[in-house]
């Protein structure tokens, strides 16, 4: 078996046990554990923080291993995206401030202080930034690496497309049910789990520097042979 094949399998699996927890969650399990499970503090969203901190320390290993061919500033961008997608999982506004910064509202809100909308703003006009940035650079090479079912990109789509459910949740009439609340924050720790694999398995497929100056080294002495 490839390994493109058993980590797309991986995928697949990882996305198959996805109903399975929202049902557990919803129907199986006695409310007294369901429900807090899903809060702030339960136990899925530490799930979720800890598998986004994985993805971040993995990103730092691609800004200082100077052995990976690798883009540091591709990776370093990278880094402070998943840096504020911790902060927004983690609900870092509550410390400072009584709004989400990510919510429109927190800009026209009268008892936001300046200071606050200007900071806020500065942190997500760079995010904003860096997010055009790695799209623009990387949509073209990312589709392709999707139609050939590079397990990486499919990861990152699954990604993609579990943090999509896990938002029209939170913003529809099922943010106010068991049920709805099951399904947002189980989507948003399946998202992490994704993004995490996306980085697994995006990491073997960057060569290593010392091994291609090892393969020209090695080409050059058998041609002089």
């Amino acid at each position: 078996m490839s390994r493109n094949l058993s980590d797309n399998l991986v995928n697949l699996l990882v996305l198959a046990i996805l109903p399975v927890s929202i049902l557990a969650h919803a129907v199986w399990l006695p409310r007294y554990i369901s429900v807090p499970a899903i809060e702030d503090s339960g136990y899925v969203s530490i799930i979720t923080l800890t598998f986004v901190a994985c993805v971040f320390v993995s990103l730092l290993t691609l800004i200082f291993n100077s052995n990976l061919a690798s883009s540091k500033l591709t990776a370093g961008i990278s880094a402070y995206v998943i840096a504020i997608y911790f902060l927004r999982e983690a609900d870092f506004h509550r410390l400072f401030t009584i709004e989400h910064v990510t919510r429109g509202k927190f800009y026209t809100m009268e008892a936001v202080p300046l200071w606050q909308k200007i900071f806020a703003g500065i942190i997500f006009f760079i995010l904003a930034t860096c997010l055009l940035y790695l799209f623009i650079k990387y949509i073209r090479l990312l589709w392709s690496k999707i139609k050939s079912k590079e397990p990486w990109a499919i990861s990152l789509l699954l990604w993609f497309i579990v943090l999509v459910i896990s938002q029209l949740c939170d913003r529809s009439g099922l943010n106010h049910t068991h049920f709805g609340r099951v399904i947002e924050e189980n989507c948003e720790c399946w998202a992490a789990i994704f993004l995490f694999l996306t980085v697994v398995q995006l990491i073997p497929t960057l060569k290593l520097k010392n091994m291609n100056i090892g393969a020209k080294y090695s080409m050059h002495k058998n041609v002089q042979i």
